[in-house]
């Protein structure tokens, strides 16, 4: 895989996403996106999601409360 490929999949795994927590007793990842936080398998953490976002694309859902506003 081309080095810049690979960089690309280091940044847009589950570690940098706005919806990843990790903790508990026995340190699950878990992604925020369902309704009922799911636990994330091993192999997807390290590859990403469709689902994945950075820190400011996050903070703007939420000040809008998920709804985009377009200007016509």
């Amino acid at each position: 895989m081309p080095q810049k490929d690979q960089k690309k999949l280091n940044l847009n795994n589950c570690r940098y996403c706005a919806l990843y927590k990790k903790g508990g007793e026995n340190a699950t990842e878990v992604c925020m996106w369902w309704e009922l936080p799911k636990q994330i398998p091993k192999e997807v953490v390290e590859r990403g999601c469709k689902f994945w976002r950075d820190e400011n694309a996050q903070r703007i859902i939420e000040m809008f409360d998920g709804e985009l506003i377009v200007r016509r």
